[in-house]
């Protein structure tokens, strides 16, 4: 078995970004050591969970395995009214990748990536990422790091998120987790209170954010590239000029992009005509994962 794997949480509609997201690791995966890629999964049909299966042998990448799971057994401990704040339930898939440490405790590391992310490197190099004095290593929330809304002095961090700054909030759309600090720091029993008696906005990623406070390694923007440039030129979200410029110049250097939302239908598959380069690679992947099933089923023609 890997000492490492990259692990993505999904039910229903969203398996068709995970086949994106799976897509591009595949096709910048050059190490010849073997790749654990596990899907934990609800809801999703078995002829798309046995394709999945098969893109590394499609892709000619034999040491690479695709592995689904059923989600952990812990979340249904999890009270029914755990909300993001002001009473908006939390997708139970969000909460899973609170307890994927717990679940996959074999490894010693775990690169959790949402399902809307394009990755643009070798998987392999982005475990070295994490050092040995941290649990967890992420990039800050563009919004919280960089927006004049957030300045220390005058934003009540503490009392609405639990945090001393908001300039040290990170996404978890992309975490790389030392699974034995994690489960030391946060065993399940702690995280099952933390979730069922607090009721924090933005709750499953705010929990990490305040239980891993002073424990977590923040990393380059580059690494989880949360919007596009029309994001971060819009001047509804008070940007800092210097703090987001240093975002912008980062642009040219994604490693990993992650549509975590830019505005109103701003995604990819939310709009017809393509924004950027990134939508246009978007469906690029798209394409050819769905073209790779025709090779499966060819016509009786």
């Amino acid at each position: 078995m890997s000492e490492n794997a990259v692990v993505f949480c999904v039910t229903r509609l969203h398996l068709q970004l995970t086949a994106v997201a799976i897509t591009s690791i595949l096709e910048n995966y050059q190490n010849n050591q073997p790749l654990q890629i596990l899907v934990v999964c609800e809801d999703v049909q078995q002829p798309d969970i046995d394709y999945i299966k098969t893109l590394p042998q499609k892709f000619g990448l034999p040491q690479v395995t695709v592995d689904f799971w059923s989600k952990p057994s812990e979340v249904d401990q999890i009270s029914p009214d755990f909300t993001i704040g002001e009473g908006v339930p939390v997708p139970p898939m969000a909460i899973w990748r609170l307890f994927t440490p717990n679940y996959f405790a074999n490894y010693q590391k775990l690169l959790y990536l949402d399902n809307d992310v394009i990755v643009k490197t070798d998987v392999s190099r982005l475990f070295d990422l994490l050092d040995e004095h941290h649990v967890l290593a992420a990039v800050p929330d563009f919004l919280f790091a960089a927006s004049k809304n957030y300045y220390e002095d005058q934003y009540p961090a503490e009392e609405l998120y639990g945090m001393k700054s908001m300039r040290h909030y990170f996404n978890n759309g992309m975490m790389i987790i030392n699974t034995a600090q994690f489960n030391q720091m946060i065993p399940v029993d702690k995280l099952i209170t933390t979730i069922n008696t607090t009721h924090w906005h933005l709750a499953d990623q705010t929990i990490l954010n305040i239980l891993l406070e002073g424990h977590v390694q923040l990393l380059p923007w580059r690494f989880n590239y949360q919007h596009d440039l029309t994001y971060l030129h819009n001047p509804d979200y008070h940007w800092d000029p210097q703090l987001v410029q240093k975002i912008i110049d980062d642009y040219p250097r994604i490693v990993i992009r992650h549509f975590s939302g830019s505005g109103f239908l701003a995604l990819p598959y939310e709009h017809v005509q393509v924004s950027d380069e990134w939508d246009l690679e978007f469906w690029r992947l798209l394409e050819k994962v769905k073209k790779a099933s025709r090779v499966s089923h060819p016509s009786k023609d």
